[in-house]
């Protein structure tokens, strides 16, 4: 598939001017990280690009068939579902059904045992668990473009690990764009966008 194109992108705030002009590419092949000081504007270049948010002028354009998932502390999770329930909810929005075996793949990938939690409600579950079920819907979902917005935020070393080994293992298929202050997951990137205060 082809970019997301930021084609002369300027947005405002009231008086505050976030992006003035901005001209960018974001391919497959490549994590593109966005770093700043809070306010620069990360979590908006990332709202910019799936079209949640529209520039007060220029364009931003990707393929027309092209899927869009996000992962930010924005994401909500149903907290009367079980872990299984918001799993196949989520996939089901996009038009695919989980197996078992796929929901135990899943929970293999991103260290949630399904076994143990995959039918307990999520509003028992740890930050960390949340983010990993966060990241199992992500999966599930198999978008072509993946907005992910300091995405192990609360994660162990073990979930850090499967995350950016499953981010390295997506990005020759997906275009990948990674709002983060965090050193290591700025290192897994492979190009950084550094957006002034």
């Amino acid at each position: 598939m082809t970019g997301i194109f930021f084609d002369a992108v300027t947005l405002s705030f009231g008086k505050r001017k976030i992006f003035d002009n901005v001209t960018l590419k974001f391919d497959c092949r490549k994590i593109f990280g966005v770093t700043g000081a809070n306010g620069s504007g990360k979590s908006t270049l990332l709202k910019l690009a799936g079209k949640i948010l529209h520039p007060d002028s220029g364009t931003v354009n990707f393929p027309d068939n092209a899927q869009i998932a996000a992962l930010s502390p924005e994401m909500k999770i149903y907290d009367a579902l079980t872990a299984v329930e918001n799993l196949k909810f989520f996939a089901r929005l996009r038009g695919k059904i989980l197996s078992d075996e796929k929901i135990f793949e899943l929970g293999r990938r991103t260290g949630l045992d399904m076994k143990t939690f995959g039918n307990e409600r999520t509003e028992n579950f740890s930050t960390g668990m949340r983010q990993r079920l966060k990241f199992a819907i992500l999966l599930a979902v198999d978008a072509d473009i993946w907005l992910l917005d300091e995405p192990t935020a609360n994660l162990d070393d073990t979930g850090r690990e499967n995350f950016f080994a499953e981010i390295q293992a997506a990005k020759s298929e997906k275009i990948i764009l990674l709002a983060t202050n965090d050193v290591a997951e700025a290192q897994i990137c492979d190009e950084i966008i550094r957006l002034p205060m």
